[in-house]
């Protein structure tokens, strides 16, 4: 063959911008840029071009991609230097292989594994004369080969958290790895109490037992992260979590361990990225976001603690495409047969679930034709088996981007339930810590992406069938309607005024004039949806900007801790929570913060004199802030210098000690847990008043209905430390929303007890609205209270049957104790049921209705 001669350096463009206009034209490619991408493009070029960390945000079908690949070509060509173009998956990864090449850019993939790719390509990317095409995990892992890149460009980077974490998140199942679980569950008992490891041994638990989740820091513990460490060299040699534990176990004594039932993670709080060549060596990191968030999410999630943002020069929001929203269990008619209409209108669905059986249920429930159903090994590597097939249905599980259904491809989207975490650790934020708050922008990011999946340009249009309680509560919720950009908050108030209470058969008609686009969509529902537009005003929610300003010591504090550096993790945790001061909003947050720099500090005992004294400082903070919690209490269970007894857990062990001691016979117990169940069974209104107190009274509280008219049905009072007032509404119909009276009457009962008292309202106090209802009126959410809360009358039969049991464990085991040594076994066993007053006032509290 003849040679080949060495091409000459062709003139590089000014900027990314000019290097569209020299691409050749290809078929199939862009003929011009939109306004936006061309706006980005020139403000990159002139303030950005030379920082570290650039966010350019771009909203869904907006043409961010496009946006990516010029700034990371013009980058290889300027600098000659290696240019990543990292996707969260292999099949979007094909997809911007595709419309790098249709531009004319040079291109190469290098997905899946190193061993399978082309020489060749590779030598493109090394020197510099192609873009790497590549996904998250080709550089986040424990032996990554890419590499030095000058530039990584990461799309759908609101996505990253979970596709970066993963290589530092060591997930023991206990039927996939058995033996690594029975030995980390051995390493980990001094952190566990009794109980708790005795339902982990169990093979068959109840409900309860499965869902409880405890955090374990094995710093805490001498010895423990050596011993964790032994157990994990139980797992098979280079499977799936054998990985993650090479890329973490020098830095195990940072990780923090989430125990339950079916899984344990192990894993830093913030993933370690300094760590990682390939991320921290490149001279600029670039991430492509539909959404930045106000709340440092982007920060955490690839652990910077400073990202610039590159957004539109005057804040506004280019036009998506036209979604109409239908809440499928607003309808006055059977909810499943509306849902099988509309999927069979539509010729073909997507449905979104935060679980793979989740979302297979549902698209079984909805395939009433006999269709084909699809999965994640069906589009894994290309989506055309879906997107140009007709009758059929995709169903996948947290996948809320990283797909591309434009015009016909798909005409419906079901989001089925609220994807509110995707791991153990989301899930101890969001239920065992409270602080829902810092997990809010993920959220609200999965639900807004989700919903964008089949509208791709701005002439694009697509059903969204909401299905679900809790998420149909979510997006009924005007605190979170208000942080989305003002078309989406247009689109989900008219889908929500036209779902409430409307027939199947006027839902089924209206979508078919949405599907049909004609005069009567314009001129009946466009008027409607813009009129909202106008009207709408977006605001973040409360404590947006102190999470913000706590993200970067939060990023500081994990990565000093990783590297054994505990006076630094310390000090930057600190730090962390001073931020977070000052707002109610972050208050379960801020305890966590308090609590991991008093650990780091303990650690830090000998490189800095008074750190054990600083340490005790700051685990008393974080106590006094995770008032109204239990999880610091058992993640500090029998740990030296541990938390004291709860004080506001006292009255009750007392209240129920002196009964013992005074000899209450079990007869009496039995016939006042028979009236307790019999009462709170069913719904009527005149047995469940009276049975709520007694209720409350087996619970160590002095409780009664309070004379009067307009007051509540029970109060339950543990001296002045903790109030509970019940709203019993259990005979309201479940197909309504809590009305505005009933939550104004709940705003009044608190002061009305106290009066009663005459002293203070304690810190620990709720009135809690018992009802079958899972929806509140929007001028019902704005009026209430912070200490007005829902829950439904199920939680106060199941509290009826731990207490119950709780009493027969007590009136078995009693024989002998006296005194305090006696309190000690009351408040043990109380415990052990989850019916400590702090405990009952946890498990009613989950729902406020002002958030």
């Amino acid at each position: 063959m003849p040679f080949k001669p060495v091409s000459s350096a062709a003139p590089v463009p000014a900027g990314p911008l000019e290097l569209f206009d020299e691409l050749p034209r290809m078929p199939g490619s862009v003929p011009e840029l939109w306004r936006q991408q061309g706006e980005i493009l020139t403000d990159y070029k002139l303030r950005f071009e030379d920082k570290p960390d650039v966010a350019v945000e771009l909203p869904t079908g907006t043409g961010k991609t496009m946006v990516g690949l010029l700034i990371g070509d013009w980058r290889r060509r300027k600098y000659r230097q290696p240019v990543l173009y990292a996707c969260p998956t292999q099949q979007l990864a094909n997809q911007v292989v595709a419309v790098a090449k249709a531009e004319g850019m040079p291109a190469v993939r290098l997905t899946g594994s190193h061993t399978t790719w082309s020489p060749v390509d590779e030598s493109k990317y090394d020197g510099a004369d192609a873009l790497g095409i590549t996904t998250y995990s080709a550089i986040f892992n424990a032996a990554p080969k890419v590499g030095n890149p000058g530039t990584i460009v990461f799309d759908d980077a609101h996505a990253a958290e979970q596709y970066v974490a993963e290589a530092w998140s060591v997930s023991v199942d206990r039927f996939q790895h058995e033996s690594a679980y029975a030995a980390l569950v051995k390493a980990l008992r001094p952190g566990l109490g009794g109980m708790f490891v005795q339902s982990l041994e169990q093979r068959s638990p109840d409900v309860r037992a499965r869902l409880n989740l405890r955090l374990v820091v094995p710093l805490r513990r001498p010895k423990m992260p050596e011993a964790i460490n032994d157990a994990l060299s139980l797992l098979p040699e280079g499977k799936n979590a054998w990985w993650p534990w090479q890329s973490v176990r020098s830095g195990l004594a940072s990780c923090l361990v989430y125990v339950s039932w079916r899984e344990i993670l192990i894993r830093p709080f913030i993933p370690p990225t300094s760590e990682n060549e390939p991320f921290t060596g490149s001279t600029q990191r670039v991430y492509l976001s539909a959404t930045l968030g106000h709340a440092g999410e982007l920060e955490r999630s690839f652990g910077r603690p400073k990202i610039a943002r590159l957004l539109l020069p005057d804040g506004r929001s280019p036009r998506s495409g036209r979604r109409y929203f239908v809440f499928a269990d607003l309808t006055t008619d059977d909810a499943m047969e509306l849902a099988t209409e509309i999927t069979t209108a539509a010729g073909k669905a997507l449905v979104l679930a935060p679980s793979t059986d989740t979302a297979m249920r549902v698209a079984n429930e909805l395939n009433v034709n006999g269709w084909p159903v699809l999965g994640r090994d069906d589009i894994d590597k290309n989506l055309a088996t879906f997107s140009k097939g007709d009758k059929v249905i995709l169903a996948l599980a947290g996948r809320y981007d990283g797909m591309d259904l434009p015009d016909d491809a798909c005409r419906l989207v079901c989001l089925q339930g609220l994807p509110d975490w995707a791991h153990l650790q989301e899930r101890f934020i969001g239920s065992s810590l409270r602080a829902k708050i810092a997990l809010e922008e993920r959220t609200r990011t999965r639900v807004v992406q989700g919903a964008g999946r089949a509208t791709r340009n701005p002439s694009d249009h697509a059903i969204v069938l909401v299905r679900g309680a809790d998420l149909t509560r979510y997006l009924t919720s005007p605190v979170v309607r208000q942080a989305l950009d003002p078309d989406l908050q247009a689109e989900i108030d008219f889908g929500l005024a036209n779902s409430r209470e409307a027939t199947n058969k006027d839902l089924r008609e209206n979508v078919d004039v949405f599907l049909e686009q004609g005069d009567r969509w314009r001129n009946d529902a466009e008027p409607y949806i813009a009129e909202a537009r106008r009207s709408a005003d977006r605001g973040d929610p409360t404590g947006s900007v102190l999470l913000a300003a706590s993200a970067p010591y939060e990023v500081e504090a994990c990565a000093a801790a990783f590297r054994g550096d505990f006076v630094g993790a310390r000090d930057a945790a600190e730090r962390a929570a001073r931020a977070l001061s000052g707002e109610e909003a972050v208050r379960y947050y801020r305890s966590l913060w308090l609590y991991l720099a008093a650990i780091w500090s303990f650690a830090a005992s000998g490189a800095d004199a008074n750190a054990s004294k600083t340490a005790v400082g700051l685990l008393a903070e974080a106590t006094k802030a995770s008032v109204g919690t239990t999880w610091l209490r058992e993640a500090d269970a029998g740990a030296d210098s541990s938390v004291e007894e709860d004080a506001d857990d006292t009255p009750a062990v007392r209240a129920i000690a002196g009964r013992l001691e005074d000899g209450v016979k079990k007869a009496t117990i039995d016939a006042a847990i028979d009236r307790m169940r019999k009462g709170i069974a069913g719904i009527e209104h005149e047995k469940s008043e009276p049975a709520l107190s007694e209720l409350g009274r087996l619970l160590g509280a002095e409780a009664s209905k309070p004379d009067g008219q307009g007051r509540c049905d029970s109060t339950w009072c543990w001296a002045g430390r903790v109030w509970i007032a019940v709203e019993a509404k259990s005979e309201q119909n479940p197909e309504r929303e809590i009305a505005l009276r009933d939550v104004r009457q709940a705003n009044t009962q608190m002061d009305q007890l106290a009066e009663d008292r005459g002293v203070g309202i304690p810190t620990l106090s709720a009135v809690v609205i018992a009802s079958p209802r899972s929806q509140v009126v929007a001028e019902a959410v704005v009026a209430a209270q912070p200490h007005v809360y829902l829950a439904h009358p199920d939680a106060f039969r199941r509290l009826g049957e731990d207490i119950a049991c709780c009493w027969d464990k007590l009136l078995l085991t009693h024989y002998g104790h006296t005194g305090r040594d006696l309190e000690a076994l009351v408040r043990k066993t109380m415990a052990e049921e989850q019916v400590l007053p702090t405990q009952v006032y946890e498990r009613l509290t989950d729902r406020a209705v002002h958030s």
